[in-house]
């Protein structure tokens, strides 16, 4: 039938003149009746009329016209859910995805049938071991205990000072290798055997700073050469007598204030070390760097007479390439004395008194762990050297026959057994809002008046700048509907309310004078997410008076001189403050951002950070969807050859326990039942919204996702079936940087827009592989936005140098294109950015 060929065809609702031009042939009548069935499919239908009321038109059934605020409320009900409200007619140019859609499935965690809760400290001091019984001068004793409230000796420093304490019969014995676990207090270790060496040396009036420098320690990085500064300048205000009188007062010798400490470090002024250098500095604390630069140029360092060596965090300084460093001062150090030798048997010397130049210098190496190249290290450094732990009941001694280096390597590295470790799997675009919701449970549970202090590593230093002005710019307040700059939340007097969240409002308060550095540059931040608590941020590529401010206030305690001081802290940083440093009060330590070397020892120095000297701590780790074999792969290597019957008490320290990242969620987002979604929305739109307000918050957010992806392949071969790009989802991936889009390339320039949706891993693997030759070292600070400007720098350097040229006498063009010289200069050398 002609009218049933009609009315199958597909008609298209916004052309139906063209539908019925269909059918040429036939009478006109047909033509004329499939024109009106074609009219009536598009026409929308309308109720039948009843038969009570026969006068109903069409305009009076046509659906009534939505107001204005009811498709505003749409809209924002659909941004909320997660879908972009577009104009009529045109397409989106945004989508915003939805949190919690899409996501990967996670199993949930196993609870650990065993708990590490009340697992006995094995880095707590020994209550059965005393300073005295240890050998250590009575003025030292009193002076820990009086001042330094140290009433015993750690389980390494009970090993190591009998064994490290000059005696008459052995003033200078053999060399030491010390290992012990992360926090266990190998500082003292080292630096109260030194003190006891030098402090006799004070009876003597002839001698006085000028003698030189007769103990050297060796640090990897300035922040952990400051602290051990600051502990040696503690234990040097001894009292210099005893404080009770008796009758044998006569007989005990006058001792001198002689014995200073001092400090080099990179990014100091070198002409005010050597005017501490002239003066003398008995015992000096240094970064290698800087201890060889004074070494070869500074002619009045007098070194000769050094006593004392020591090389902290051995595993460290090999990590970060001071082998050759290291071999340039030993052969300084040899050098040096050998010509204050030489100038004493010719009558040259101007010292006054004898000098003991038959005794050796002593080394001491500090290490956590022993690998290959610490072994190398120790074999080059020591002499005859004995091998040194922690005191255990349960160990067995070493065997004196066998080689203790070789011994102690095939020991497993492993954190303090009082430490809880838990891990939470979180998907990527999920990572942001889970951090926030994890610290403020962590804070929420706070009950001490000196607050909580959290650590949270990062791959890079990129990521640590974008975290750290992101928490402190972002308000959770809709009426501005704008989020404040980093700038403007550090300059704020108030505190914002937190209502949707759950937070108590605590009402204005006065204005409190922001931390700066002598240079101006701010070091604290506040979040109106994270209330009463400051934001302080660590990595190798801050000023040297940043760095240290940022410890210095991390680490202060609220007291009644300084009531401006925020209860609890969060230091973010990266791996620079994995090792060595003692930290207060430090009640959980988060790993954003697994570690990218070294392991499970890099991941033990981490956790190491709390935990300290037998206090409890948290360990927390953040756990991608395709990382999870990662749990099993630290517990294994971490817990070594130890199975079944053999493990000892606390060996359950070494289980990671699994927790749901709903239940961190609810915990810190609170609510009822799913509640907890709708706010963890909202904290991520803020994110967004912050990043979208301006276009250099926008830009460090691109530069974060770009370090990050560098970062993440730097991981080792043996790990990439664990940690691989191409496991990732980056559009996924940019939601953890408040990123609605993924950038197209990890090599896009500043500025360029990305007009990509969000991809797979698997569709982008092309992009992947074209943007290796981009991957740089994670913790530079130089990337992209800076090539602009060195290009316009260099072109200011070519049209100063190399456009004009001094011909007869003359200043004529070269005829020369700058361009063409730019080829002929190092950019790295001239602009500092490498290409």
């Amino acid at each position: 039938m002609d009218d049933g060929l009609i009315l199958n065809l597909d008609v298209v609702h916004d052309a139906p003149s063209k539908v019925a031009q269909g059918k040429k042939g036939g009478r006109w009548t047909d033509r004329l009746k499939a024109k009106r069935v074609a009219k009536r499919k598009t026409r929308p239908e309308a109720p039948a009329p009843s038969k009570s009321d026969a006068t109903v038109s069409i305009s009076d059934v046509r659906p009534a016209k939505r107001p204005r605020k009811e498709r505003e409320r749409e809209e924002h009900d659909q941004e909320r859910a997660g879908l972009a409200a577009a104009p009529a007619g045109r397409h989106p140019t945004q989508v915003i995805s939805s949190l919690f859609t899409s996501n990967p499935k996670i199993e949930k965690p196993q609870p650990q049938s065993a708990s590490n809760t009340h697992a006995k400290p094995s880095n707590a001091p020994l209550d059965s071991s005393t300073f005295t019984g240890s050998g250590l001068d009575p003025l030292i004793v009193a002076h820990l205990s009086s001042k330094m409230n140290i009433s015993r000796p750690t389980s390494i420093q009970r090993a190591v000072l009998p064994a490290i304490l000059p005696t008459l019969e052995d003033p200078a014995a053999r060399d030491v290798f010390i290992q012990s676990q992360t926090g266990s207090g190998k500082t003292l270790s080292f630096l109260l055997p030194i003190i006891q060496d030098l402090l006799p040396l004070s009876s003597h009036s002839y001698i006085d700073r000028s003698i030189g420098t007769l103990a050297i320690i060796i640090a990897p990085t300035r922040e952990l050469a400051k602290q051990i500064s600051d502990v040696l300048e503690a234990l040097l205000k001894l009292r210099l007598r005893a404080q009770d009188e008796s009758a044998e007062k006569s007989s005990v010798p006058r001792l001198t204030r002689w014995l200073v400490s001092g400090l080099l470090t990179g990014g100091e002024n070198r002409t005010h070390e050597k005017a501490r250098l002239r003066k003398g500095v008995p015992i000096l604390v240094s970064t290698p760097g800087r201890l060889l630069d004074h070494l070869q140029n500074t002619s009045s360092f007098n070194v000769g007479k050094c006593r004392w060596l020591v090389l902290d965090e051995a595993d460290r300084l090999m990590e970060l390439g001071f082998e050759e460093t290291i071999q340039g001062i030993l052969k300084g150090l040899d050098g040096r004395r050998k010509l204050a030798v030489q100038a004493t048997e010719e009558g040259k010397s101007m010292d006054v008194g004898g000098w003991d130049w038959s005794r050796r210098r002593r080394t001491i190496l500090c290490s956590a762990t022993i690998r290959e190249d610490v072994q190398k290290l120790a074999g080059q450094t020591l002499t005859n050297p004995m091998m040194i732990k922690a005191v255990h009941a349960d160990d067995p001694p070493l065997d004196p026959q066998a080689d203790p280096l070789a011994e102690a390597s095939a020991q497993k590295f492993t954190p303090p057994s009082q430490l809880s470790q838990k891990y939470v799997v979180v998907p990527l675009k999920l990572r942001l809002v889970t951090l926030v919701a994890l610290l403020r449970s962590l804070l929420a549970q706070s009950q001490s008046r000196k607050g909580t202090k959290i650590i949270v590593f990062l791959s890079c230093t990129d990521s640590v700048d974008f975290h750290w002005r992101l928490l402190g710019g972002t308000a959770m307040d809709e009426d501005e509907g704008a989020s404040r700059s980093a700038s403007e939340a550090e300059e704020s007097d108030e505190e914002e309310s937190d209502k949707d969240l759950g937070s108590e409002t605590e009402g204005p308060k006065p204005p409190k004078r922001q931390k700066k550095t002598a240079s101006g540059e701010k070091i604290e931040v506040k979040s109106a997410l994270l209330p009463n608590t400051s934001l302080y941020r660590l990595h190798g590529s801050l000023p040297l008076q940043t760095r240290l401010a940022s410890l210095k206030g991390f680490s202060a305690v609220p007291t009644a001189k300084s009531p401006n001081t925020s209860a609890s802290s969060i230091l973010l940083c990266t791996s620079v403050a994995s090792r060595g440093l003692d930290l207060p009060l430090v009640r959980a330590v988060i790993q954003y951002d697994l570690p990218t070397e070294s392991g499970p020892t890099e991941y033990v120095h981490r956790v190491g950070r709390t935990a300290r000297a037998g206090k409890g701590g948290e360990a927390w780790s953040f756990v991608a969807p395709s990382e999870t074999e990662w749990v099993k792969w630290v517990q294994a290597r971490m817990q070594g050859e130890v199975k079944g019957a053999d493990k000892k008490d606390g060996e359950a320290s070494m289980a990671l326990e699994g927790v749901s990242m709903e239940a961190v969620l609810r915990k810190g987002f609170g609510g009822k039942g799913n509640e907890y979604e709708e706010r963890a929305t909202e904290v991520q739109l803020s994110f967004e919204r912050w990043v979208l307000r301006d276009k250099q918050n926008a830009e460090a957010a691109r530069r974060a996702f770009l370090s990050h992806m560098r970062a993440y392949a730097t991981h080792p071969s043996d790990e990439k079936h664990m940690f691989h790009i191409r496991h990732l989802h980056l559009g996924h991936l940019a939601k953890a940087f408040a990123l609605r889009e993924a950038p197209t390339a990890l090599g896009s320039n500043k500025g360029s827009k990305s007009k990509s949706k969000p991809k797979s891993a698997a569709k982008g693997a092309s992009s992947d592989r074209k943007s290796r030759k981009h991957i740089r070292n994670p913790d530079d600070s130089d990337n992209e936005h800076n090539v602009a400007d060195a290009e316009k720098r260099m072109e200011k350097v070519v049209r100063a140098q190399g456009r004009l040229t001094k011909k007869s006498g003359k200043i004529v063009s070269s005829g020369t294109d700058e361009f063409q010289l730019a080829g002929g200069y190092d950019l790295e050398k001239i602009v500092g950015v490498r290409t």
